[in-house]
């Protein structure tokens, strides 16, 4: 599948039939372009002599802009430009974004006396957004917001806890909008500071090629063994979904190389469409970005951005191993087998030639975690470093020459700057007195003094892999990477970024409510008597000192996967880290623990039919049924679904108790098999068929590891040595059939 085809697939996908010719293209491409460089800017440099709130309406303005750009009023329209109301809207969403700017300092807003204007205005703000929202992500959150909004305004009417009197129309304009525990609260400002400069990291990393690149490093390590083409889709989906933003986009880049391998091996089309679908959503939980849950997570809990990635690494590589086991005994079951090793690409070769791709992942992850940088600093060098590879690399292998001279030159420009900076700033300060005005100050234009490091190091990794290229005769590589392909990355990054951004927009509304309301200091309580209710309804052999926590889990689990529906996944951890997530904790949970469980469950919910868009974009591809496709990978991401409950009940494979190291490795071994084991009884099978009596045995044992105390963890590796001995000798009695016969 060509590029132009995967974006034309995506953007249908997401609601966006409309292909506009090129004038109008060209303003799309534009606004994007200037977010996307907007955001490079102050994640370099910081904000451009504007402040925090102004940074977060041109965010958002700029999103909502670019929405009624793109996305129609429905579906189906076919549009080949953009109607005079849609620019109308884009108009009128650039003129209230200038007039919230202008009058976030004003007295009446400083002193919570809005006037009748700001109160249209701001009820028409609110009205836009969410029309945005539901042009861009769908009904399923819009109808969200609209219960909150109705119960808002109608608490007085509410029974019990659920009562409030605060359903002012100036309060709620105000609180929402005016305010920064709205809309501009601190999920966009998590999807500004942030999330946004990670999807224009992979967007751009995506556009060098990395994506192919991975997919041939995983079928290299992994395409021979059984369902070699599935598993190798599993890494490489896992890597790319990481970093990727969204799941959607993922599953369309690596699954139009990893589907057509899968079926060809003898995967059903729906179930390799399935597979796709586990494994590109699943890599939203995989450091180091978890698809920019990481960056989210520390607004939302105050945790340095390391302990996270720290605590989440672990069940990250479990979940992975979970469908790899799902896999595994598919392909066991089947007979399917690997691919030959005439098929695959050499490692060595793929690294020699293509490695550079790597670099800039290296360097993220060094700044991030050995440097401690700042995220945006992390992000913003290797990006740096990312374009500078890119661009060089191709040119050193087909004109050496000329293109040393060319670096040379930009070395010598990024270190002059460093010195220069000073004096062009003066020279700006001097035409504020030319021009009788004050936009120009000494820190207008800023420089960081590691932009040298990064283009010079760049520039050598450019030059090595280039001339290992010229010495390989390899030809078979990324063609020339240029302005234009960069310009694409840009481009790409913003239209990715738009879900994110109207939706978290839209969660601040929620959040917003949720305070404004006082609901946020009654819903544990809420949920506390709703699990005593349930736990007054069970015999007591059932009932432990965890029982309240376990049905309170139990009850998010399903409050997650609704909520979840239809969202993608960066937007649903917003709504649940703001909704559910503080109940857990009040529960007792620890917050990392409370955060993670809310964010697997909200993956999770990113697979659940009928709305799943990485099933209808794998379905697509693999010419299946979406919703058969969609059960296909929900069944695969099953394997993970015991494993929240892991950590929840012994959170010591998250790195965050005194457990000593035996102790830690023992609860990852553990977990490993309870997830090995659960995957066998989804699919089961394990060296062959399961009995009925095999597979309560099986999901037993998988039980029984949960609670991770020294009893049922005996009990568990018991049970489980006994069905591994079991279905040995089942299959070697199967073997024996035969040749008795």
């Amino acid at each position: 599948m060509e590029q132009n085809e995967q974006k034309k697939m995506l953007q249908e996908l997401e609601g966006s039939d409309r292909e506009i010719g090129r004038k109008m293209g060209w303003l799309v491409s534009t606004v994007a372009i200037g977010l996307a460089f907007f955001h490079l800017y102050v994640a370099g440099f910081g904000l451009p002599g504007i402040g925090s709130r102004t940074f977060l309406v041109v965010h958002l303005i700029l999103g909502i802009i670019l929405a009624f750009l793109i996305f129609p009023i429905k579906k189906g329209l076919s549009q080949k430009t953009i109607p005079w109301y849609d620019l109308l809207l884009a108009a009128a969403s650039l003129a209230m974004g200038i007039y919230l700017i202008n009058r976030q300092t004003a007295e009446a807003i400083m002193s919570a006396r809005p006037t009748a204007v700001d109160l249209i205005i701001g009820a028409i703000f609110v009205v836009i957004v969410i029309e945005a929202t539901r042009r861009v992500v769908g009904l399923p959150l819009v109808i969200i917001a609209g219960v909150f909004i109705g119960y808002f305004f109608l608490g007085q009417f509410m029974p019990g806890d659920f009562y409030h009197n605060r359903g002012d129309f100036s309060r709620f304009v105000y609180e929402i909008v005016y305010r920064s525990n709205g809309i501009f609260g601190t999920p966009i400002y998590a999807s500004a500071q942030f999330v946004f400069i990670f999807i224009l990291f992979g967007a751009i990393l995506e556009s060098t090629g990395a994506g192919k690149m991975f997919i041939d490093l995983a079928i290299r390590g992994f395409g021979k063994f059984k369902g070699g083409p599935a598993k190798a889709s599993v890494v490489a989906s896992g890597m790319m979904g990481s970093i990727s933003g969204s799941s959607t986009a993922n599953a369309v880049t690596t699954g139009t190389f990893t589907i057509p391998l899968m079926k060809k091996v003898g995967f059903p089309p729906h179930v390799a469409g399935g597979v796709e679908v586990a494994a590109s959503s699943s890599g939203q939980f995989l450091p180091p970005v978890m698809g920019a849950a990481a960056f989210i997570m520390v607004e939302f809990t105050g945790i340095p951005y390391y302990e996270i990635i720290k605590s989440a690494f672990i069940p990250a590589l479990l979940a992975y191993v979970g469908i790899l086991f799902m896999v595994h005994f598919e392909a066991s079951k089947h007979g399917i087998s690997g691919m030959e090793k005439s098929e695959m690409k050499s490692a060595r070769k793929l690294i020699m030639t293509q490695g550079y791709m790597l670099v800039p992942i290296l360097i993220l992850l060094y700044y991030l975690v050995i440097e401690r940088s700042s995220v945006n600093a992390s992000a913003f060098y290797s990006i740096i470093a990312m374009i500078v590879i890119a661009l060089f690399t191709y040119r050193f292998k087909e004109r050496l020459g000329r293109t040393i001279l060319y670096a040379a030159i930009l070395l010598a420009a990024t270190f002059a700057m460093q010195y220069l900076v000073g004096y062009l700033n003066q020279g700006l300060v001097a035409l504020n007195d030319v021009f009788g005005s004050r936009v120009f100050n000494s820190q207008t234009i800023r420089w960081r003094d590691s932009i040298f490091t990064m283009v010079l190091g760049g520039i050598i990794v450019a030059l090595l892999f280039g001339l290992f290229q010229r010495s390989m005769k390899q030809d078979k590589v990324k063609s020339e990477y240029g302005f234009k392909e960069l310009m694409e990355g840009f481009d790409t990054a913003s239209r990715n970024a738009l879900s994110i951004i109207v939706a978290c927009a839209t969660a601040g509304i929620l959040i917003g409510v949720i305070t404004t309301s006082g609901l946020s200091t009654k819903f544990t309580r809420i949920v506390i008597e709703f699990s005593d209710t349930i736990e007054g309804w069970l015999p007591n052999f059932m009932i432990t000192d965890n029982t309240q926590i376990y049905i309170a889990l139990v009850l998010t689990v399903f409050a997650c996967l609704l909520l979840g529906l239809g969202l993608p996944t960066t937007a649903t951890y917003v709504v649940l880290a703001a909704v559910i997530a503080p109940v857990l904790t009040d529960l007792g949970l620890p917050v990392i623990v409370a955060h993670l469980f809310v964010l697997y469950y909200g993956v999770l919910a990113d697979d659940t039919p009928p709305i799943n868009l990485p099933a209808y974009a794998t379905a697509g591809i693999a010419n299946a049924g979406p919703i058969r496709t969609g059960v296909q990978g929900f069944k695969y991401d099953s394997a993970a679904l015991l494993l929240p409950f892991m950590f929840a009940i012994n959170p010591t494979i998250l790195l965050i108790t005194d457990a000593t190291a035996l102790e830690m490795t023992w609860a990852v071994i553990t977990a490993a098999i309870g997830m090995a084991t659960f995957a066998s009884f989804i699919q089961n099978y394990m060296f062959t068929p399961y009995s009925i009596i095999e597979r309560i045995a099986a999901v037993a044992t998988a039980l029984l590891f949960i609670q991770s105390d020294f009893v049922t963890d005996g009990i568990a590796i018991g049970l489980f040595v006994l069905l591994v001995l079991f279905q040995l000798y089942k299959r070697r009695k199967n073997k024996r059939a035969p040749q008795t016969a």
